[in-house]
């Protein structure tokens, strides 16, 4: 310790310092220990929580792409099955169309035969030939204003 004088030769008196208050509880910091417990508690929570959110939500898409997968797989068995019909219908239509299954239903089921060059006639018409059918008065009636709207529509058309 130093001893500090005074110009008239004194020495200074002692300067005691303040004892700081200090309260002694027994435990130390047991408040904020429980704070801490407490949220480490809380982070465990969240952490198992988003840890089960991760696995359900991994083991609902899995299930997901599981039924599509067989709605796929049942859609793709149908595409083939309706392709199958459908190469068979094409050919059965094919069959049936052709020109010499034809030929053979018309000459052994139908009993027609090929028409021979000399049995055909062909008549020639006059350029501007006109068949005239015979009707009662009433379909010559209802025959006369159907000519005579169309002539007046085709006179109102330019």
């Amino acid at each position: 310790m130093t001893t500090v004088l005074l110009h008239t030769g004194q020495t200074a008196p002692k300067v005691e310092r303040p004892q700081p208050r200090v309260r002694v509880v027994r435990g130390g910091r047991h408040g904020l220990n429980r704070v801490r417990r407490l949220a480490a508690s809380m982070l465990q929570v969240l952490a198992v929580a988003l840890l089960l959110g991760l696995i359900v939500s991994v083991v609902y898409s899995q299930a997901k792409i599981t039924e599509l997968n067989g709605q796929i797989n049942e859609t793709k068995t149908q595409l083939t099955a309706a392709q199958s019909e459908y190469d068979y219908l094409t050919t059965q239509m094919s069959n049936i169309t052709s020109r010499t299954n034809l030929q053979q239903v018309a000459e052994g089921e139908l009993w027609l035969v090929p028409a021979d060059p000399s049995q055909i006639t062909y008549v020639q018409l006059e350029s501007e030939s006109v068949i005239e059918k015979k009707s009662g008065s009433t379909q010559l009636l209802l025959e006369d204003l159907r000519t005579a709207a169309l002539n007046l529509l085709g006179s109102l058309n330019p």
